[in-house]
């Protein structure tokens, strides 16, 4: 009996099978670190301006009245209190924009409130629907519960 041979082609559709799929492993795995370091420089920010509107609230008496009056006292004393960030922070700057809002709307951007200094991000749907291809533990999480 004959055996049956095996010709270039199928070898060649076998190796290029198996790059394409290393490379789209290598790809996903990319693309959810991105996102990852994002999340975590989020959270980051938004841990940092939390301690700085309660140090803000113990040396004045008072919660600031807005994120921008926060960074203009974080300039004017930057030897006391070294803590400044941009406005325009947010989870994603593609997704949201960068106002500050008084009401929680999911309009994108932080929330703030100035009568008990609440600072959140202004996203009320789960992180997967603003990012389709994030697969990390935080897929399903609310970004304004953080």
């Amino acid at each position: 009996m004959k055996r049956p041979k095996i010709g270039k082609s199928f070898y060649v559709f076998v190796i290029t099978t198996l790059l394409l799929f290393i490379a789209g492993v290598l790809l996903v795995s990319n693309i959810n670190r991105s996102y990852r370091s994002r999340i975590q420089g989020a959270k980051a920010m938004l841990m940092f301006s939390r301690r700085s509107i309660h140090l803000f609230a113990e040396q004045n008496g008072r919660f600031p009245d807005s994120l921008h009056e926060l960074n203009e006292y974080g300039k004017k004393f930057p030897d006391k209190i070294s803590w400044y960030f941009p406005p325009s922070e947010s989870i994603s700057g593609k997704l949201s924009n960068s106002r500050e809002h008084s009401v929680l709307d999911g309009t994108g951007g932080l929330y703030y409130n100035s009568k008990t200094g609440e600072l959140k991000f202004n996203l009320t749907r789960p992180l997967r629907s603003y990012w389709r291809f994030c697969l990390g533990e935080k897929r399903d999480k609310i970004p304004a519960d953080w």
